[in-house]
């Protein structure tokens, strides 16, 4: 019993002591050889859980099954302490995968033991994954929720290796939400810490590799590149962090790209997803294809640009296909079960050879193992029922909300119809029972005729928009974007609006460039048809109407700028907050209060925003603004 503890303690130790592959090759394999899945002692738990901590940077899957097993035996042995490692252990490898849901309900069973322990370190640590985890998901009001308790812990224990820690993950929160000044601190404190406490085999490469990475995103590529130089060196001298490869690789590649140094970029994504494959880390394999899909759509090769893209989603798609995962763990169990079956067969046979004490102890050993397969399949079988149950849950809840939004757009509907729609049509009922009247003099004839034309024009607005929103939002149908020529769709909608701004004597003026870019013409058209008609609408007799575009590093902007009556402060953020109601135009002219809303909504629909610039009296500034993609590059670990 004492050789076989100290065969264990001496694998760990040469697992964290960076020993020759061979002497682990050795010691894995004396491992194995001691494994006996019948026996239910704290040394078996030991062997596997050791067996799982070498395949972990090696692959995934096999370290979740041994995981599992050290698991099973923790519960039977009621060792809280063991139970809550492997639970945390488990989560670590789930959320590699990318399998959040069950990254986080091991995570949190870990946490309730460690709290029942009062385990404060190890708590920090769980803490800060889950923070991660959150920040992930993009709910970063929860994920600061978590690092506000990691902290009350640290300067509890005073425990400088979990205040790096700290600090790295706390850097990636600040960098998912684009700040990059706060990430930048909070990274460079991470590596000061790590150089204290002379961490030179995992966490001060990895942090100058992340250091590289916020320089790259605030436009320093060549400090970016030296950093990324810098954390490459490091890994090739340690020379047992391969796993850790791959995130540099593909940070080296991003660096290069930017710099439109394409053959390189190539060449080191492919690299970083050969080493992704080797270690089955699904994330990051994925950034790479998200990545070659930036880079080739910085090349204006749009058929790689989709092909990458299109393999992105497929593999993004797979990690939720519960159906799959599930019949996979099927697929998995029946493997087990036979493999048990006959193992048991096996052993069967070899009974009948011995005598009867030890035939009737191999006896009841193997209905014991058939008994606890049995269970297991059917506990399986349960839990894939409430899996099944919650889904359903969740698409009742979906359609409901569906329901209700559907609910709240039709009562706009009909408000604005019944409102705005009737108001013309009596108009032009008047005119046409005055138009026969002799009483009435020729000048108030063409009064009312021009009022009658312009209630005709209102009406025929009104109904586009109110078509083209009511289509927006009951068919709710993925626009497709193609490479548009900006100039070009610009000078088809002002083509139509000419005859509209003569009437008040308006000059539009274009300084539209000819950039080419992924977007929608009939949906940029609408947009621009109604900010268009909203600046003749809004500004006086023998103004101008300024219509111009600019492109850098951050993105496209189209503005349409008008010198008329302007808007306040409050008016903007009503209008931002799609809460716009009509206003009356420089000549009275009336409106449904629609216009600027569409404009709202079909802006998401090509991936662009408004932004507006105006001040009372002094006009304002219309912003289409399509921004540089942000999500292409690679998160911070």
């Amino acid at each position: 019993m004492k050789l076989l503890q100290l065969l264990v303690l001496s694998f760990t130790i040469c697992l964290y002591s960076n020993c020759a592959n061979a002497q682990e090759s050795q010691t894995i394999d004396s491992l194995f050889k001691l494994l006996d899945d019948e026996m239910i002692d704290s040394n078996q738990m030991m062997i596997n859980k050791s067996i799982a901590e070498y395949y972990f940077n090696l692959n995934l899957n096999k370290a979740i099954d041994y995981f599992e097993k050290s698991k099973y035996l923790s519960e039977k042995l009621n060792d809280k302490a063991e139970l809550a490692s492997n639970y945390y252990n488990l989560g670590s490898c789930y959320l590699s995968k990318g399998k959040f849901d069950l990254s986080l309900e091991n995570y949190l069973k870990a946490v309730r033991l460690y709290e029942e322990l009062k385990y404060k370190r190890r708590l920090i640590k769980a803490y800060i994954d889950i923070a991660y985890l959150f920040t992930e998901y993009s709910h970063y009001a929860k994920a600061q929720e978590y690092f506000e308790k990691t902290k009350l812990l640290i300067d509890q224990t005073q425990d400088t290796f979990e205040l790096n820690y700290y600090f790295q993950e706390k850097g990636n929160f600040y960098y998912r939400q684009a700040k990059y000044d706060s990430a930048i601190l909070c990274t460079m404190e991470s590596y000061r810490l790590a150089v204290q406490l002379k961490n030179d085999n995992y966490t001060i490469p990895n942090t100058l590799s992340n250091i590289g990475l916020l320089y790259k995103k605030m436009g320093k590529l060549d400090d970016a590149h030296q950093y990324i130089d810098s954390a490459l060196n490091l890994l090739r001298q340690s020379g047992d962090l391969d796993f850790l490869f791959a995130g540099c690789y593909n940070n080296l590649a991003c660096i290069f790209s930017a710099k439109h140094q394409f053959d390189s970029a190539y060449i080191y994504f492919q690299k970083s997803i050969s080493h992704c494959k080797e270690t089955h880390d699904v994330l990051l394999e994925i950034e790479n294809y998200r990545n070659l899909a930036e880079m080739y759509g910085l090349k204006k090769e749009y058929g790689l640009q989709i092909q990458y893209l299109t393999k992105y989603y497929n593999i993004k798609d797979s990690l939720f296909n519960s159906d799959k995962q599930n019949q996979l763990n099927q697929l998995e169990t029946d493997y087990q079960l036979e493999k048990k079956d006959k193992l048991i067969s096996k052993k069967n046979l070899e009974v009948i050879k011995q005598k009867n004490n030890r035939n009737l102890s191999l006896l009841f050993s193997g209905f014991s193992l058939i008994l606890l397969s049995g269970l297991f399949y059917y506990y399986r079988k349960i839990q894939k029922k409430n899996q099944d149950l919650e889904i359903k849950n969740t698409l009742i809840e979906n359609q409901k909300t569906e329901l209700q939004q559907l609910n709240q757009i039709k009562d706009r509907l009909f408000g604005i119809i019944s409102h705005d729609l009737r108001n013309p049509l009596i108009t032009l009922r008047s005119y046409l029972m005055l138009s026969d009247n002799e009483s009435i003099s020729a000048d108030k004839k063409i009064l009312f005729k021009n009022q009658t034309m312009e209630a005709v024009n209102q009406t025929g607005e009104l109904l586009d928009n109110l078509l083209t929103w009511a289509n927006l939002q009951l068919k709710n149908v993925e626009t497709p974007l193609v490479p548009i020529a900006l100039d070009e769709c610009v000078a088809d909608v002002v083509s139509i609006l000419k005859m509209q701004a003569k009437q008040k004597n308006i000059e539009i003026i274009q300084h539209v460039q000819s950039i080419v870019f992924p977007c929608n013409a009939d949906v940029l058209s609408i947009v621009l048809r109604n900010l268009i008609t909203n600046a003749i609408k809004f500004s006086k007799e023998n103004q101008t109407i300024i219509l111009e575009s600019t492109q850098n590093v951050q993105g496209i902007r189209l503005i349409v700028q008008d010198f008329g009556q302007g808007l306040s402060s409050e008016q903007i953020q009503t209008i931002l907050n799609s809460k716009n109601e009509s206003t009356l135009g420089t000549k009275g002219e009336k409106g449904s209060g629609l216009g600027l809303f569409l404009v709202m909504q079909m802006l998401k629909k090509i991936n662009a925003q408004l932004l507006i610039e105006s001040a009372p009296g002094n006009g304002s500034k219309f912003i289409i603004f399509w921004q540089e993609s942000t999500e292409a590059d690679p998160l911070i670990h």
